[in-house]
């Protein structure tokens, strides 16, 4: 799936200056937009992408984003690999 934000607006919501984390806020955009685009399965992928999905990703962004050095298991990794797993998680 195509990102439903840029990198631009995710540093600008999150309030990240330079670039030093641009590769950990794309790799986050890329899952994000993935598991966003999978629940939103009645839009298209077509035209703008609604304010409500690119909200939807700025928010998955920013939790994973605020907590990545706890290491312990978040709360979306299910819904991130379930559709890469031969079972149901």
């Amino acid at each position: 799936m195509t990102d439903l934000v840029t990198l631009a607006e995710a540093k600008d919501y999150l309030h990240v200056d330079g670039s030093a984390e641009d590769g950990t806020i794309a790799l986050l955009i890329a899952a994000a937009s993935d598991a966003v685009g999978e629940l939103a399965d009645l839009w298209d992928g077509t035209g703008d992408v609604p304010d409500r999905l690119k909200l939807a990703v700025l928010a998955r962004v920013a939790v994973t984003f605020d907590s990545r050095t706890d290491l312990r298991t978040g709360e979306g990794e299910h819904r991130l690999i379930g559709p890469l797993h031969t079972q149901s998680i």
